[in-house]
């Protein structure tokens, strides 16, 4: 079946090789499409919300099997190997004066690959919720600013770099972050 969100998406992206994200209206999008702007309001209340929609189809794609400790540093590289098939988009939002469309979509993509690992690795551990929350939200923030500083500096380096040097970094952390707040 086909959807036409994926259609106002393709739009935006073709929009945005030619215009900056501030200059792009629903009604771009729209006669791109061939439709009503009433059409676009169907589906989206603004372009902000087509730009989420998108974010969270690639971070689902992404993440799909990636919640692991095995596995979480390859969800980490495929987020930003969507990022960079998306460049851009991200470069026009991480220029823009919503930059943080873009810092939000990217810290839940991030805790979503993380918090499972923690809880993963206090199998067995007495910890409570709000420490384990707080490792989760403290590594993904972490891993944020390395992210966006690879977006700041052009994406240039290979997702799959970063993410192999964030994994060495944090190999074995969340352990030990769990030891240091277990009840005994």
């Amino acid at each position: 079946m086909h959807d036409i969100r994926e259609d106002f998406a393709r739009a935006l992206a073709t929009l945005l090789k030619k215009e900056t994200l501030e200059h792009i209206t629903v009604k771009d999008i729209a006669e791109s499409c061939n439709v009503t702007r009433q059409t676009f309001y169907y589906h989206f209340p603004d372009i902000y919300a087509l730009i989420e929609w998108i974010f969270l189809q690639e971070a689902s794609a992404a993440l799909a099997s990636n919640r692991d400790i095995d596995t979480w540093q390859e969800g980490y590289c495929n987020v930003l190997k969507r990022l960079r098939d998306n460049r851009d988009l991200v470069i026009n939002i991480n220029c823009s004066s919503h930059r943080d469309y873009l810092e939000h979509f990217m810290y839940k993509a991030l805790h979503d690959v993380i918090y499972p690992v923690v809880e993963e690795e206090a199998i067995g551990m007495n910890v409570a919720d709000s420490h384990k929350e707080f490792i989760a939200r403290f590594y993904s923030l972490a891993t944020l600013a390395m992210g966006i500083d690879w977006i700041n500096k052009g994406m240039k380096e290979e997702p799959a770099e970063i993410a192999d040097q964030v994994a060495t970094l944090v190999r074995g952390d969340f352990k030990k972050a769990l030891h240091k707040y277990e009840l005994k």
